[in-house]
């Protein structure tokens, strides 16, 4: 079944913050996994300190890949976590094909 996922990945790390080069090269990741997605830019906080954060969004029904995703973020650049949110599938508003 499908769900709606967003995944919360926080720009900083042990030792500064992720660029923004290396954040396009890890959007590479969500690309080969996703055919379509959504990328915010956000503020969050993580054991007390402000940090600029991405939120991807991705309605699947691939769990599997969701968490693969969020592995290879933690992996890549030394996370303690990212943070998921999962909710009923978004829906989508389409246009009316004139052949019905």
């Amino acid at each position: 079944m499908k769900q709606t996922y967003q995944m919360f990945f926080g720009l900083n790390t042990p030792t500064g913050t992720i660029s923004q080069d290396s954040w396009k090269a890890f959007q590479d990741v969500i690309s080969m996994s996703f055919a379509g997605y959504t990328v915010q830019d956000c503020e969050g906080a993580w054991k007390g300190s402000q940090e600029a954060t991405k939120l991807v969004t991705v309605t699947t029904k691939y769990q599997d890949k969701v968490n693969d995703v969020c592995a290879a973020y933690i992996n890549m650049f030394n996370q303690d976590a990212v943070g998921l949110l999962v909710s009923n599938p978004m829906r989508f508003v389409t246009k009316v094909s004139e052949v019905y």
